[in-house]
């Protein structure tokens, strides 16, 4: 069975790091004696982290990180590689949760959300496969794609379109990494206690032409129906800690929670009730 990377001193990255799923991986990591490489797009949320990974001290290195920017990419492996020489598991983790009608979508709504969710995985992949492969040493990538990588949601198209490229992406690098050193997991959470509701607030001026506008009432509205779902969700430490024994374990799919079995088995079956 390949020796898997989760060991003291080894060195970890981790994109949308500074909050959310993120961080929670971020802790977990640090906590069994990693170095973790913290990225994030938001300069208040890698604020707010420094000062809950005080205690990490030099083990927690921070670097903020557009995943939809391909030089900002390659500035992050020069960062590792700089620093620590080598990077053992990459946690491709950001994304923006970002709902809405594709009959009433934008170009800059397609834009903005593919690009994060599944252009910020690829480029992730592209930028350090090559370097986990020729080191040889155990090492492992998790992106996190979502429930609505697997079954589309009410006003989920768009997001789905690109989570379940993340579910198929990560599938098929799996297949092409048997037999190297390199492991591969898909994580599909379900209801997480994050801050997923506020990303329409932070949309980038460049992708601001959306074709579902909302009134701030209807964003407010929409934000508290949302607190109130995922507050009764996982906390992102047990889903950290559910990602550290994934990647341990080698698992191909991680999930946050039993209860969606059942969702799967429908989709199953209606993916089977073909005559």
């Amino acid at each position: 069975m390949r020796t898997h990377p989760v060991q003291p001193g080894r060195v970890a990255l981790v994109t949308g790091g500074a909050s959310g799923i993120g961080l929670g991986i971020v802790q977990v990591l640090i906590e069994a004696g990693l170095k973790v490489v913290v990225t994030d797009v938001r300069a208040d949320h890698m604020k707010r982290a420094q000062q809950t990974l005080a205690s990490a001290g030099d083990r927690a290195v921070f670097f903020p990180l557009d995943v939809a920017d391909r030089t900002q990419w390659s500035d992050a492996r020069r960062l590792v590689e700089e620093r620590f020489g080598e990077l053992h598991i990459l946690c491709l983790n950001a994304g923006v949760g970002v709902l809405g009608s594709m009959l009433e979508s934008s170009d800059a709504d397609w834009t903005w959300i593919t690009s994060v969710n599944l252009d910020g995985v690829l480029l992730g992949v592209e930028t350090f496969l090559p370097h986990l492969v020729a080191h040889g040493q155990p090492a492992h990538i998790v992106a996190t794609s979502s429930m609505g990588g697997l079954v589309v949601a009410n006003d989920g198209g768009i997001y789905s379109t690109a989570k379940f490229g993340v579910v198929a992406l990560m599938e098929g690098l799996r297949q092409d990494l048997r037999g190297h050193n390199v492991g591969a997991s898909v994580l599909c959470p379900a209801a997480v206690n994050t801050n997923i509701f506020d990303h329409e607030r932070m949309r980038p001026a460049t992708f601001r032409q959306s074709g579902s506008l909302r009134t701030e009432d209807e964003l407010e509205g929409m934000e508290a129906f949302a607190k109130q779902i995922l507050a009764q969700g996982r906390d992102p430490i047990e889903v950290g800690k559910m990602v550290r024994a994934g990647i341990e374990a080698d698992k191909a799919y991680i999930f946050t929670d039993q209860n969606v079995r059942s969702t799967l088995i429908r989709r199953r079956d209606a993916l089977l009730a073909f005559t």
